[in-house]
């Protein structure tokens, strides 16, 4: 770390204080960073220290690439000194906890510049149709200004870890593709994930047999957009299909289909009547539905199928 400690401090050892002794410099060795469940901030331990970090979680993408961030006075960056080791236990319980006790915190300025660079984990076993197990972001902080009372310490630029984030694309649907009766917005869902598609279903879903020559439209983002999209907690079809924009749960990546052309971008539907099987009555139809040679890009990062059966859309007569 490159520090300076500053505001009429004449013995360094002795560090800058309001009278009780204070730390001089933080102690970490680590550079693993740990976020909790049920908050918004990161944070690293070692031994009886913690450093905390609460900025949006936004900044953390799982995308390769370098992002900045100003820390803003809505923002914590938050050094702990604790009389006892300290671990998640102690910052992740949902009530206070006694022991250990905080002895002495210093607290970010907002001004400091936070530098995350992202870089993907390849993971070719385990790492899905990506080949990415997830993403590490390494964060560096830099001109930071840290106060307790009167006192400050600065310091020009330190390293405070490593934050792994995993690799959300599953793209593990079933086989039935729902409606919603209001707007014939087309969805399947998997807990957190959802494929939507707002498709031209006067030109792809006549309620007439295509016998082996599927109807075949090009993706496109006004008339026939695809998107896939992973939200923070498990989805459900209100979410699409409410008269009133919802807000919860909230999106964590959007990833949009490339327009078709030529031999990319296509959508492929075959469909069959379907018959009740105890009378033979002709009940309604099933409109099986079709990607080819379709990429769907986010930022930096896409990902390609040559085929993938989004599932299976019925009408009743």
């Amino acid at each position: 770390m490159k520090r300076i400690i500053g505001f009429l401090c004449l013995f360094l050892f002795l560090g800058c204080d309001d009278g009780d002794m204070s730390v001089t410099t933080f102690n970490f060795s680590s550079l693993t960073v740990n976020k909790c469940t049920d908050n918004t901030f990161v944070y690293k331990t070692e031994g009886n220290e913690a450093l905390l970090l609460d900025i949006p979680l936004s900044n953390f993408v799982n995308s390769e690439g370098t992002r900045v961030y100003t820390l803003n006075s809505s923002d914590k960056l938050v050094y702990r000194l604790y009389n006892g080791a300290v671990n998640s236990s102690v910052l992740c319980s949902d009530f206070p906890v006694s022991e250990p006790q905080v002895t002495d915190e210093w607290t970010a300025l907002a001004g400091a510049t936070i530098e995350i660079t992202t870089l993907a984990n390849p993971d070719s076993q385990n790492g899905g149709i990506l080949e990415i197990s997830g993403y590490t972001h390494h964060i560096v902080i830099k001109d930071a200004i840290f106060q307790k009372g009167s006192s400050q310490m600065v310091y020009e630029e330190f390293v405070f870890g490593n934050y792994t984030t995993p690799n959300l694309i599953k793209f593990n649907f079933t086989d039935v593709v729902n409606d919603c009766t209001a707007n014939d917005l087309l969805y399947t869902l998997n807990l957190r994930e959802a494929l939507v598609m707002d498709l031209d279903h006067e030109t792809l879903f006549i309620e007439e047999e295509t016998n082996g020559n599927p109807r075949t439209a090009y993706i496109n983002s006004v008339t026939n957009p695809v998107i896939y999209k992973i939200f923070n907690a498990n989805v459900t079809g209100a979410y699409f299909c409410s008269s009133i924009p919802q807000t919860s749960p909230s999106l964590s990546e959007e990833w949009y289909a490339v327009n078709g052309e030529e031999q990319n971008g296509i959508i492929e539907v075959e469909t069959e009547k379907v018959f009740d099987e105890i009378t033979g009555v002709l009940t309604g139809y099933v409109h099986k539905i079709t990607l080819k040679n379709v990429t769907f890009s986010n930022t930096n990062t896409s990902f390609t199928f040559e085929e993938y059966f989004v599932g299976n859309y019925g009408v009743n007569n």
